[in-house]
């Protein structure tokens, strides 16, 4: 019997030992729609603005038509871009209030995919109908299809990575964090080939091919989703019914003011905004926001919850119960404990350092809009090596499709042999090397002609190598002296290099400025610069932020914490769609510098919050 069980014993460690090395069997599903999911949604955004600059002016030649038609154009065309972005980052407070609290993540995800779908189908017959002249249509149709689209990214952004973790247990939490940076890197990988390749698909087949290929990946991507349905762990949401809907209810009346000052920027003629077309829409918000507090009020009766509106407001009602010497919230931690009291203080300091990391997003969502407008004005003519380039281009799309396989195949628990590796590897390093020698032996060399809106591509690839560089170059070697630069101090120096990309932008500018006016044109590729500064600020600031948002937010508060962060970026575009009809009269490089010079008082003012910041850090509790 001893032997027996002994046995036994080691069969269930040697169970344990594998399931804690293999991925749940739903990750293949969620991974392989996350990177078509994302492909769709650059590849759309790489030509957004050139294609609303071209519509605006009724596509005719920017010189052919007045300057400062062609300049209102730009304008109202850099407008619409970051309202868009401003409404991807709001709507997600409402998806994952909706897929918490009354449908399920799978429900939510799979039904706005949906709407997300039908947005690229319309974007894709706008680009017909301004094909066929008929702008008016085309402009309808790209405001709807726009819509749709944040309603569909944005619904999806809080349920996806969040379906991620759900999928795990105690046994398989080790691998929890090699699936985000698996995320992460899709996400960079499918936004780098699809800011290549959508223009190139806009130049050769218009843009109704061009809309419409990203809505096929986005179609792809559903339909994967769909097919893992029954490999998915779900999560049913809480409290679900009745509760659930007036939690839904009263999320969405006070989402009413966010959608009213996007939407109220829309009012008036042209991009250009009239401060009295948005009286209804305060109005409304006053009214929506009254009416919401009215319907939590009656959720709060029937089963009181402690999220951050309900221990604020009872601490607001029943303020004259402290005692002397009780802080604010005294009351609403007798009823609701102390972590969850210590919740809304914690948040609203968060959001009070984070306040000026708007402005961050402000310049940094500029990289789909002016400094798309500012490749076009240089010269994107390219010499390279004939035989060499095309063994680049083909060797790239092999080793992506093989990388791509090996993800899903790795995630599938199917490891592909170390061997095969390092034969394509080989035979692909081996095949430039070749061809290049060649090409500079007997001097074979061809021009290449880019499309402006290919260079953003350098964002996601300068990720995918800032990342480690930052980790084992920099983070690695200070931390082994002793030296920990705290997470705020990454961010400070993060808003500081913003403002210097920005600077380097608008020399830059002026220099392309000097170079018109003789006949010249100023290489593309000096944007390499800003887009290294700008893209080590985005690490500095983004990924560090979240992580510091998520440690310092009570555990009852990380959702709403995350909710106010991504609102941040949505006023952060809202900010750029205000400031827009400035470049009717400004030149780009004056707007440049109207942006640098925001960024450098955003960045003085964080330093000085942040200097003052006094928190606390809440960690899940272990799983058991």
């Amino acid at each position: 019997m001893s032997t027996t069980g002994t046995v036994g014993v080691a069969v269930s460690e040697n169970a344990i030992d594998k399931a804690a090395t293999r991925f749940p069997p739903g990750i293949p599903y969620i991974v392989g729609n996350e990177g078509a999911e994302r492909f769709s949604f650059y590849g759309m955004r790489a030509i957004l603005y050139i294609y609303l600059t071209s519509l605006y002016l009724q596509f005719a030649p920017e010189l052919q038509v007045a300057p400062e038609m062609a300049a209102s154009a730009k304008a109202h065309a850099t407008q619409t871009v970051h309202l868009f972005m401003a409404g991807v980052y709001a709507f997600p407070m409402i998806g994952a209030i909706l897929a918490d609290r009354l449908l399920g993540k799978f429900n939510v995800i799979l039904w706005v995919s949906l709407i997300y779908c039908a947005g690229h189908g319309v974007l894709a017959v706008a680009g017909r109908f301004g094909a066929n002249g008929q702008y008016g249509a085309a402009e309808l149709g790209m405001y709807l299809g726009l819509s749709l689209i944040a309603i569909g990214s944005g619904g999806i952004k809080p349920c996806v990575s969040a379906n991620v973790g759900d999928q795990f247990n105690a046994e398989n939490s080790g691998l929890v964090s090699k699936v985000y940076q698996i995320f992460y890197f899709i996400i960079n990988f499918g936004s780098f080939f699809s800011t290549l390749l959508t223009p190139l698909l806009k130049k050769h087949f218009g843009a109704e091919v061009a809309f419409g290929v990203p809505g096929i990946l986005m179609g792809i991507a559903t339909i994967v989703f769909w097919m893992g349905r029954n490999k998915f762990t779900r999560v049913p949401p809480k409290p679900g019914g009745r509760l659930g809907l007036l939690d839904v209810l009263s999320s969405v009346l006070f989402f009413v003011p966010v959608a009213a000052l996007i939407f109220g920027f829309f009012a008036g003629n042209e991009g250009s905004v009239s401060w009295t077309s948005f009286v209804p829409h305060v109005v409304i918000s006053i009214l929506a926001v009254a009416l919401g507090v009215y319907v939590f009020l009656i959720r709060q009766a029937r089963a009181p919850d402690a999220g951050f509106l309900a221990v604020s407001l009872h601490a607001i009602r029943h303020r004259h119960e402290r005692k002397p010497g009780e802080g604010f919230f005294a009351p609403a931690a007798k009823k609701f404990g102390e972590e969850a009291a210590e919740g809304p203080p914690a948040v609203l300091r968060i959001v009070l350092v984070f306040s000026m990391v708007s402005v961050f997003w402000a310049l940094f969502d500029q990289h789909s809009s002016t400094w798309i407008e500012q490749a076009k004005q240089m010269n994107l003519v390219l010499r390279v090596p004939e035989w060499g380039w095309s063994t680049i281009v083909a060797v790239t799309i092999g080793l992506a499709l093989y990388g791509g396989t090996a993800l899903l195949l790795w995630v599938s628990n199917i490891r592909l042999p170390k061997w095969l590796n390092r034969v394509v590897i080989g035979t692909a390093v081996a095949a430039v090397g070749i061809t290049l020698t060649s090409d500079l032996v007997n001097s074979r060399f061809a021009t290449l002609e880019l499309q402006a809106a290919q260079i953003a591509a350098l964002n996601p690839l300068m990720v995918m190598i800032i990342i480690p560089l930052l980790n084992f170059g920099v983070y690695g070697p200070l931390e082994r002296r002793g030296i920990v630069i705290k997470p705020l101090r990454r961010m400070t120096i993060g808003m500081f290099l913003t403002a210097i990309a920005f600077a380097c932008a608008a020399i830059l500018q002026l220099q392309i400025e000097a170079a018109a006016l003789t006949g010249g044109k100023v290489h593309v590729l000096w944007q390499v610069v800003q887009y290294f500064i700008m893209t080590s600020a985005e690490v500095l600031v983004s990924i560090t932020g979240l992580e510091f948002a998520y440690t310092q937010a009570p555990r009852a508060m990380k959702s709403t914490i995350m909710g106010f962060w991504l609102l941040g970026v949505t006023f952060g575009n809202v900010l750029v769609a205000f400031l827009a009809p400035l470049e009717k009269t400004l030149s780009l490089s004056q707007f440049f510098w109207l942006f640098t010079v925001l960024m450098v008082l955003a960045a003085f003012t964080f330093t000085i919050l942040a200097r003052f910041y006094k928190g606390k850090t809440y960690l899940q509790a272990a799983k058991s």
